[in-house]
């Protein structure tokens, strides 16, 4: 019985972990119904409601007790944090009423390797034969694709993996849970918010003539945020992390569906080649890092 319900555990949190990255790679369909607001208004909801969705959130679980872990090095890593992931959401959401898809897709791929290279120069963590090559490999194909492919805006993907690879990064070091830390970081980004629009040089105003579709539709920008971070924090505490390194494959896969099905993002074989390539990579450092685990817990 007890197998059994750890099997079940497993299951379920593979589930969440798995839809989780659905949810943020299909999440682009959402911004592109909001495409008559701009990037930073839409970034400037987004913190907002997702603040409001997280105390919820918080509220209804009463999960409060980890923020007395908060000190003055842990307040300074969240609130540079909370400035990378604003980045992140603003190039993710441009993207996304632009039509620019497969930029997005590959930055999220490019990440993990970007993460690889902050751990060895910040970190000082050793560096493996295979990572090695497979930096090597990837440094080389993002180089093809700036020479040779016209058809991308290549600072999307390089913003993307740069902010999203120093975000989880700067989230190892940490000793909150994800909503807590999501906690900090969405009430610094409030506080900028509201200090910006005090000096008049931000605003969250919504134009005169934004639709009623829209307006209602911004709603669910805290849900379409939030949710997805929650299931991704949960799959990532039942699971082993060769398991959860699976999982950074399913939304560049889920944004590569959603350019070719939904937004008919024109796309050269050439790029197409290049993104495969990439993705081949990274699988096969992600098996053999994983084979190479297995003995450990025998």
């Amino acid at each position: 019985m007890p197998q059994l319900s750890h099997s079940a555990t497993y299951t379920w949190a593979f589930f969440c972990g798995a839809t989780a990255n659905i949810l943020l790679g299909a999440s682009s369909l959402y911004w592109r119904e909001l495409g008559e607001l701009t990037p930073q208004t839409l970034v400037t909801y987004r913190v907002l409601i997702s603040l409001a969705t997280v105390i919820m959130v918080i509220v209804a679980s009463r999960n409060l007790s980890n923020l007395r872990l908060l000190d003055l090095k842990t307040l300074f890593l969240h609130c540079v944090a909370s400035l990378l992931l604003a980045i992140n959401w603003g190039a993710f959401i441009w993207a996304s009423i632009n039509g620019h898809i497969l930029e997005s897709g590959f930055g999220y791929l490019l990440a993990p390797a970007l993460s690889i290279g902050i751990g060895l120069f910040i970190y000082h963590e050793p560096l493996k034969l295979t990572q090695a090559l497979t930096l090597l490999i990837l440094v080389s194909l993002v180089i093809l694709l700036i020479i040779y492919s016209n058809e991308l805006k290549h600072w999307v993907y390089l913003l993307i993996a740069s902010t999203w690879g120093a975000y989880t990064c700067l989230k190892k070091a940490t000793p909150l849970t994800a909503i807590n830390g999501l906690l900090v970081e969405t009430i610094f980004l409030s506080i900028c918010i509201v200090l910006g629009w005090a000096a008049g040089i931000w605003t969250f105003t919504l134009p005169k003539n934004v639709t009623s579709h829209s307006q209602w539709l911004i709603l669910l920008a805290g849900c379409v945020s939030v949710t997805p971070l929650v299931l991704f924090a949960y799959a990532v505490r039942k699971l082993p992390l060769s398991t959860t390194a699976a999982f950074q494959f399913i939304l560049p896969c889920t944004q590569l569906i959603v350019a070719l099905t939904f937004y008919k993002q024109s796309i050269s074989a050439g790029t197409m080649m290049v993104f495969l390539a990439a993705f081949g990579v990274l699988l096969c450092l992600l098996i053999y890092e994983a084979s190479g685990l297995a003995p450990n817990k025998t």
